[in-house]
């Protein structure tokens, strides 16, 4: 049976500014020290400033966020993603001159745009009985020789973004 409904989707938007510090002190590949990441942290922060660590997320095309007791998901916009994929690929010639003890000058220049995201899930206090399930998991996941976290790397990073 094929029935038709409406749905009320609650969005947030607002401007990310990408500043040259960003970029400077961002580190390639990884999603705690994306250019991205700190910008749009730094924003939230301007928005929120009560709301305590936003769990600022950015992977390949999505960005994720916790703001105001909601968790909120939007695409990064093209503009956004071509920058992002050129900072990941001088990942390795930033190594070279980090380890060399050269500048890096990164090809990415400061840029803006306009996030939109849609309001998820409320955030639930972790409590004290799901702590012990998580610790216990653990326990037991390193009794079986299981590693704890998985591995994240450049392809997981920039997989779906063949197309752009």
């Amino acid at each position: 049976m094929l029935r038709k409904r409406t749905k009320t989707i609650e969005t947030i938007g607002f401007t990310v500014h990408v500043q040259q510090r960003d970029i400077e002190g961002g580190k390639c590949s990884l999603i705690s020290k994306c250019m991205h990441k700190i910008a749009i942290e730094r924003q939230l922060r301007i928005m929120d400033p009560k709301g305590g660590d936003h769990r600022v997320r950015v992977d390949a095309q999505i960005v994720r966020f916790n703001y105001g007791g909601y968790r909120y998901h939007g695409l990064l916009p093209k503009p956004a993603k071509m920058a992002l994929l050129q900072f990941d690929r001088e990942r390795r010639a930033r190594e070279k001159a980090e380890k060399a003890g050269n500048k890096f000058v990164s090809k990415v220049r400061p840029h803006m745009y306009r996030l939109e995201a849609e309001r998820g899930a409320k955030t639930e206090a972790f409590t004290r009985e799901r702590m012990e399930q998580v610790y216990a998991a653990r326990r037991q996941r390193a009794a079986e020789g299981k590693p704890d976290k998985r591995k994240y790397d450049i392809r997981a990073r920039i997989e779906g973004l063949g197309a752009v």
